[in-house]
C-alpha cells in the first residue's frame, strides 16, 4: 500500500501540537481498568453469562509540591509540635554523660530539587528538662557507619545547623547531640527535638504560594536511672535463657545435671541417691557494686519427701555467709556484670518418690542489697523414680492391680464441622486460614497406664494446584463434647520427645480429643482426607484413623487491582500502572481479559502484559480481535487476556485457574 505524505505531514503536525500543550497544574488524570470474564460452563449452566469488574479509580494530580520529614517522630498527631510525653526514641544515662546522640534521617518527599533545611531545637516542657549543650552533627562524622557518635568521632567533626542540597526522592541522615548535667536526679528526664524548616528557592517558581510547615515532632528522651539489678540462674547461664548454651555436667556427687533456656536445671536421681549439689550462678546486671543475698525459704522447697534439707555453699564447698549484717546469707560484693557460682546442696532420703504428684524443686532467689525489690529467682529440680501398675477400679481409687478393666467399647465419632454434607466456604473476610474440626479419641487397651504420641495431616490442594501437608493440631476436649471450646488444651509434648501427646492414660481408659485443621482461604474446591495415628513410644503399640474428611465448597471470584508509580507528575512525565487481575475463586473461570483505556490529558506510550497461565494475546478493540504483539495504536479498549489453548483468539476454551494472575503494565505520558 502507498502512503499519503500529505497524511504523514498532517499527523507529524498534530503530534507536535500536542507534545507542546502542557497540562494545567492541579489537574486530575483519572483511570479504571476492568476484567471480564465467563464462568466454566457446567451441566447446569451450559452457557454462561460473561462478566465485567471495575477495577479501581486512580488518580494523578500535575502539582509542585515542596515537602520534607523528619524521622523517627514521636507521637504527635502536629508535625510542628513535640509531644515528649510520647518520644519517638529513648535512651538511659547517668548523670554526667557526654554526647548522647539520636540518629535522624530527613527526606525531600516533594517534587523541587536541591532543597536545604535548617536545623534548631524545640525545647521540652512540663516535667521533662533541657539537656546541655544541644548540637547537630553530620552524617560524614559517623566515620565508623555504626549508626551512632562516639567521643571521638564527635571532636574530630565540627556541628551544623543546615542539611542539604536534598535531591527530590532522597534523604540525607544527622544527629542531634547533647549531654546530660552531673546535677541529674535518679529518674530525671532530658529531651529534645529536632526542627527542620525549609529555607526558600533561589528561584522564586520554585516556592509554593503557601507556607511549607516545619518537621519538628521528632522529640526524644534520656532518663536518668541508677540501675540496680540481679539475675541467677543454672551454672553460667545466670540470666536462664540458654545463651550462651550450657552443657550438661557432673555434681560433685557424680550426678549429671541438664540446664534449660527455661531457667531451670534438671538432676535425674536413683533409687539410692541421698543427695545432689546444683551449680547456680548469679551475677550483678546494675551499674554499681552489690551485695547479692542467696535465699531458699522453706514453701521454696516443693515435692520433696519429709526430712528433705537445702544447703547454700560457696564453690569450694564451705557455708554461705552473711557478709553485710542483713541478716542473710550472700556471696559477697559483685562488680556491674560480675558473676559469682553458688552451690545449692539437696539431701533427701534414699529411695523417695515425688509428694502430691509435684515435680520435686527447689526454687533459689538472689536479692540485690543496693534494692531489695530487685531479686530474681531460678528452679533447680530433682527427678524421683516412681511407678504404679494396675488396672482402675469402678471408684477411680487407686489403681487395682488384681481387679478386671472396667465394661465399654471404643466409641465411633462423625465428622465434625466441614463433613461432607456440611461445606465449609472461605468467607469474603477470610485473612488467613478457616478453621475446622473433627472430634477424636484415643482408647488405652492395655494394662497399664500408657502415654500415645498423636500425630496428623491433612493434604490440600491450593487454587494455585500446589499440595501442601497440613498439620493437624490437637486439642484434649475437656468436657468432652465433641466441641472446640475455649476451655479445652493444646496437647504438648510430655515424654520429651518433640511430638505432641495424650499424657500417661490409665489401662483401660480414654482420652477424647479435638483434631484441628486450618484450612488456608486459597484452598480449592476439595474433599481433604486426614491421615492420623497415635502411637506409643514406649509400648509401640500403634492406630490410625484414615477416614476423616474435611469438605471445600466452592468461593470466591476474579478480581482486578490497579496502582500507579506516580502520584504526582508533571508534563512531558511517563505514568505507568500496574494492573494485577486474578482469579480469586477456587474454581477455574474462561475468557478472563484485563482491559483499559487511555485516560484523558494522555498519550498512550506502551502495554505489556503476562499470565501465570501462559502466552498471553493483544486487542484495542476491547476483545473483538486479537494479536501476539503488544498494540501500538490505543483504539477503542486495550485489552490483555491468556491464550491458554494456544489457538490465537481468546474464546471460553481459555481457563483461568485459581490464584493464576493476568498482570498488565500500561504506561502513557502526561500532555
Amino acid at each position: 500500500m502507498k502512503k499519503s505524505w500529505s497524511l504523514i505531514a498532517l499527523a507529524a503536525a498534530l503530534a507536535a501540537s500536542t507534545a507542546s500543550a502542557a497540562t494545567t497544574a492541579g489537574t486530575e488524570i483519572k483511570n479504571q481498568a476492568e476484567i471480564t470474564f465467563t464462568p466454566e460452563a457446567t451441566p447446569n449452566n451450559p452457557n454462561p453469562t460473561p462478566t465485567t469488574t471495575p477495577s479501581n479509580v486512580v488518580t494523578t494530580t500535575v502539582l509542585p509540591v515542596p515537602s520534607f520529614t523528619i524521622t523517627p517522630n514521636d507521637g504527635s498527631t502536629d508535625p510542628t509540635k513535640p509531644d515528649y510525653t510520647k518520644p519517638g526514641q529513648t535512651a538511659a544515662v547517668k548523670p554526667c554523660d557526654k554526647n548522647v546522640s539520636f540518629p535522624y534521617t530527613l527526606a525531600n518527599t516533594g517534587n523541587v530539587e536541591g532543597e536545604t533545611y535548617t536545623l534548631t531545637n524545640t525545647p521540652p516542657t512540663g516535667t521533662v528538662k533541657s539537656p546541655d549543650n544541644i548540637r547537630f552533627y553530620p552524617a560524614s562524622a559517623d566515620t565508623n557507619s555504626d549508626g551512632k557518635l562516639d567521643s571521638a568521632e564527635i571532636a574530630a567533626s565540627s556541628p551544623t545547623t543546615t542539611v542539604g542540597p536534598v535531591a527530590k526522592g532522597a534523604s540525607v541522615k544527622f544527629f542531634q547531640v547533647y549531654d546530660i548535667p552531673c546535677t541529674a536526679s535518679d529518674k530525671d528526664v532530658f529531651g529534645a527535638d529536632p526542627t527542620g524548616t525549609r529555607n526558600p528557592q533561589t528561584d522564586p517558581k520554585l516556592n509554593p504560594s503557601t507556607p511549607v510547615p516545619q518537621d519538628g515532632n521528632n522529640s526524644n528522651t534520656s532518663t536518668v536511672t541508677r540501675n540496680d539489678n540481679v539475675v541467677i540462674g543454672p551454672k553460667q547461664d545466670p540470666d536462664g535463657n540458654g545463651n550462651p548454651t550450657t552443657p550438661p555436667y557432673q555434681s560433685p556427687e557424680g550426678i549429671t545435671i541438664t540446664p534449660s533456656a527455661s531457667d531451670t536445671q534438671v538432676a535425674q536421681a536413683t533409687t539410692t541417691t541421698t543427695t545432689v549439689t546444683f551449680t547456680n550462678t548469679v551475677q550483678n546486671t546494675g551499674n554499681r557494686n552489690d551485695v547479692l543475698n542467696i535465699k531458699v525459704d522453706p514453701a521454696d522447697i516443693a515435692g520433696f519427701p519429709a526430712g528433705t534439707t537445702v544447703t547454700l555453699l560457696k564453690p569450694d564447698g564451705t557455708p554461705l555467709t552473711d557478709t553485710n549484717g542483713d541478716g542473710i546469707l550472700d556471696v559477697g560484693t559483685v562488680a556491674p556484670n560480675g558473676t559469682a557460682d553458688v552451690l545449692v546442696k539437696v539431701t533427701f532420703p534414699a529411695g523417695s518418690q515425688p509428694t502430691s504428684g509435684t515435680q520435686p524443686t527447689v526454687t533459689v532467689h538472689v536479692i540485690s542489697s543496693n534494692d531489695p525489690t530487685k531479686n530474681d529467682p531460678t528452679k533447680d529440680i530433682v527427678n524421683l523414680p516412681g511407678v504404679v501398675f494396675g488396672d482402675p477400679t469402678p471408684s477411680g481409687a487407686n489403681p487395682d492391680p488384681v481387679g478386671t478393666p472396667p465394661a465399654g467399647t471404643p466409641t465411633e465419632f462423625p465428622n465434625g464441622s466441614g463433613n461432607p454434607s456440611n461445606p465449609i466456604l472461605p468467607p469474603a473476610t477470610c485473612t488467613t486460614t478457616i478453621r475446622t474440626y473433627i472430634p477424636m479419641q484415643v482408647d488405652n487397651k492395655g494394662s497399664a497406664p500408657d502415654t500415645f504420641d498423636i500425630t496428623g495431616n491433612a493434604p490440600i490442594t491450593l487454587k494455585s494446584g500446589t499440595v501442601v501437608n497440613t498439620p493437624v493440631v490437637y486439642y484434649k476436649d475437656v468436657n468432652g463434647d465433641g466441641k472446640l471450646d475455649s476451655g479445652d488444651t493444646l496437647l504438648t509434648d510430655t515424654n520429651s520427645n518433640t511430638t505432641p501427646d495424650t499424657g500417661a492414660i490409665a489401662a483401660f481408659s480414654s482420652v477424647k480429643l479435638i483434631a484441628v485443621v486450618d484450612v488456608p482461604c486459597d484452598a480449592a474446591a476439595q474433599v481433604i482426607t486426614l491421615n492420623q495415628t497415635a502411637k506409643s513410644p514406649t509400648t509401640k503399640a500403634e492406630g490410625s484413623d484414615k477416614n476423616d474428611t474435611i469438605t471445600v465448597g466452592t468461593s470466591g471470584k476474579p478480581t482486578v487491582v490497579k496502582s500507579v508509580d506516580l502520584a504526582t507528575a508533571k508534563p512531558g512525565d511517563t505514568v505507568s500502572y500496574q494492573i494485577i487481575g486474578k482469579n480469586d475463586s477456587n474454581a477455574n473461570v474462561t475468557k478472563a481479559m484485563v482491559c483499559d483505556t487511555v485516560p484523558a490529558n494522555t498519550t498512550f506510550v506502551s502495554i505489556s502484559g503476562s499470565s501465570t497461565a501462559g502466552p498471553v494475546l493483544y486487542s484495542n478493540d476491547g476483545g473483538n480481535t486479537w494479536q501476539s504483539a503488544p498494540v501500538t495504536t490505543p483504539g477503542s479498549k486495550l485489552c490483555v487476556a491468556p491464550d491458554t489453548n494456544g489457538d490465537g483468539t481468546i474464546s471460553t476454551a481459555d481457563i483461568l485457574k485459581p490464584g493464576q494472575t493476568i498482570n498488565v503494565d500500561f504506561k502513557v505520558k502526561v500532555n
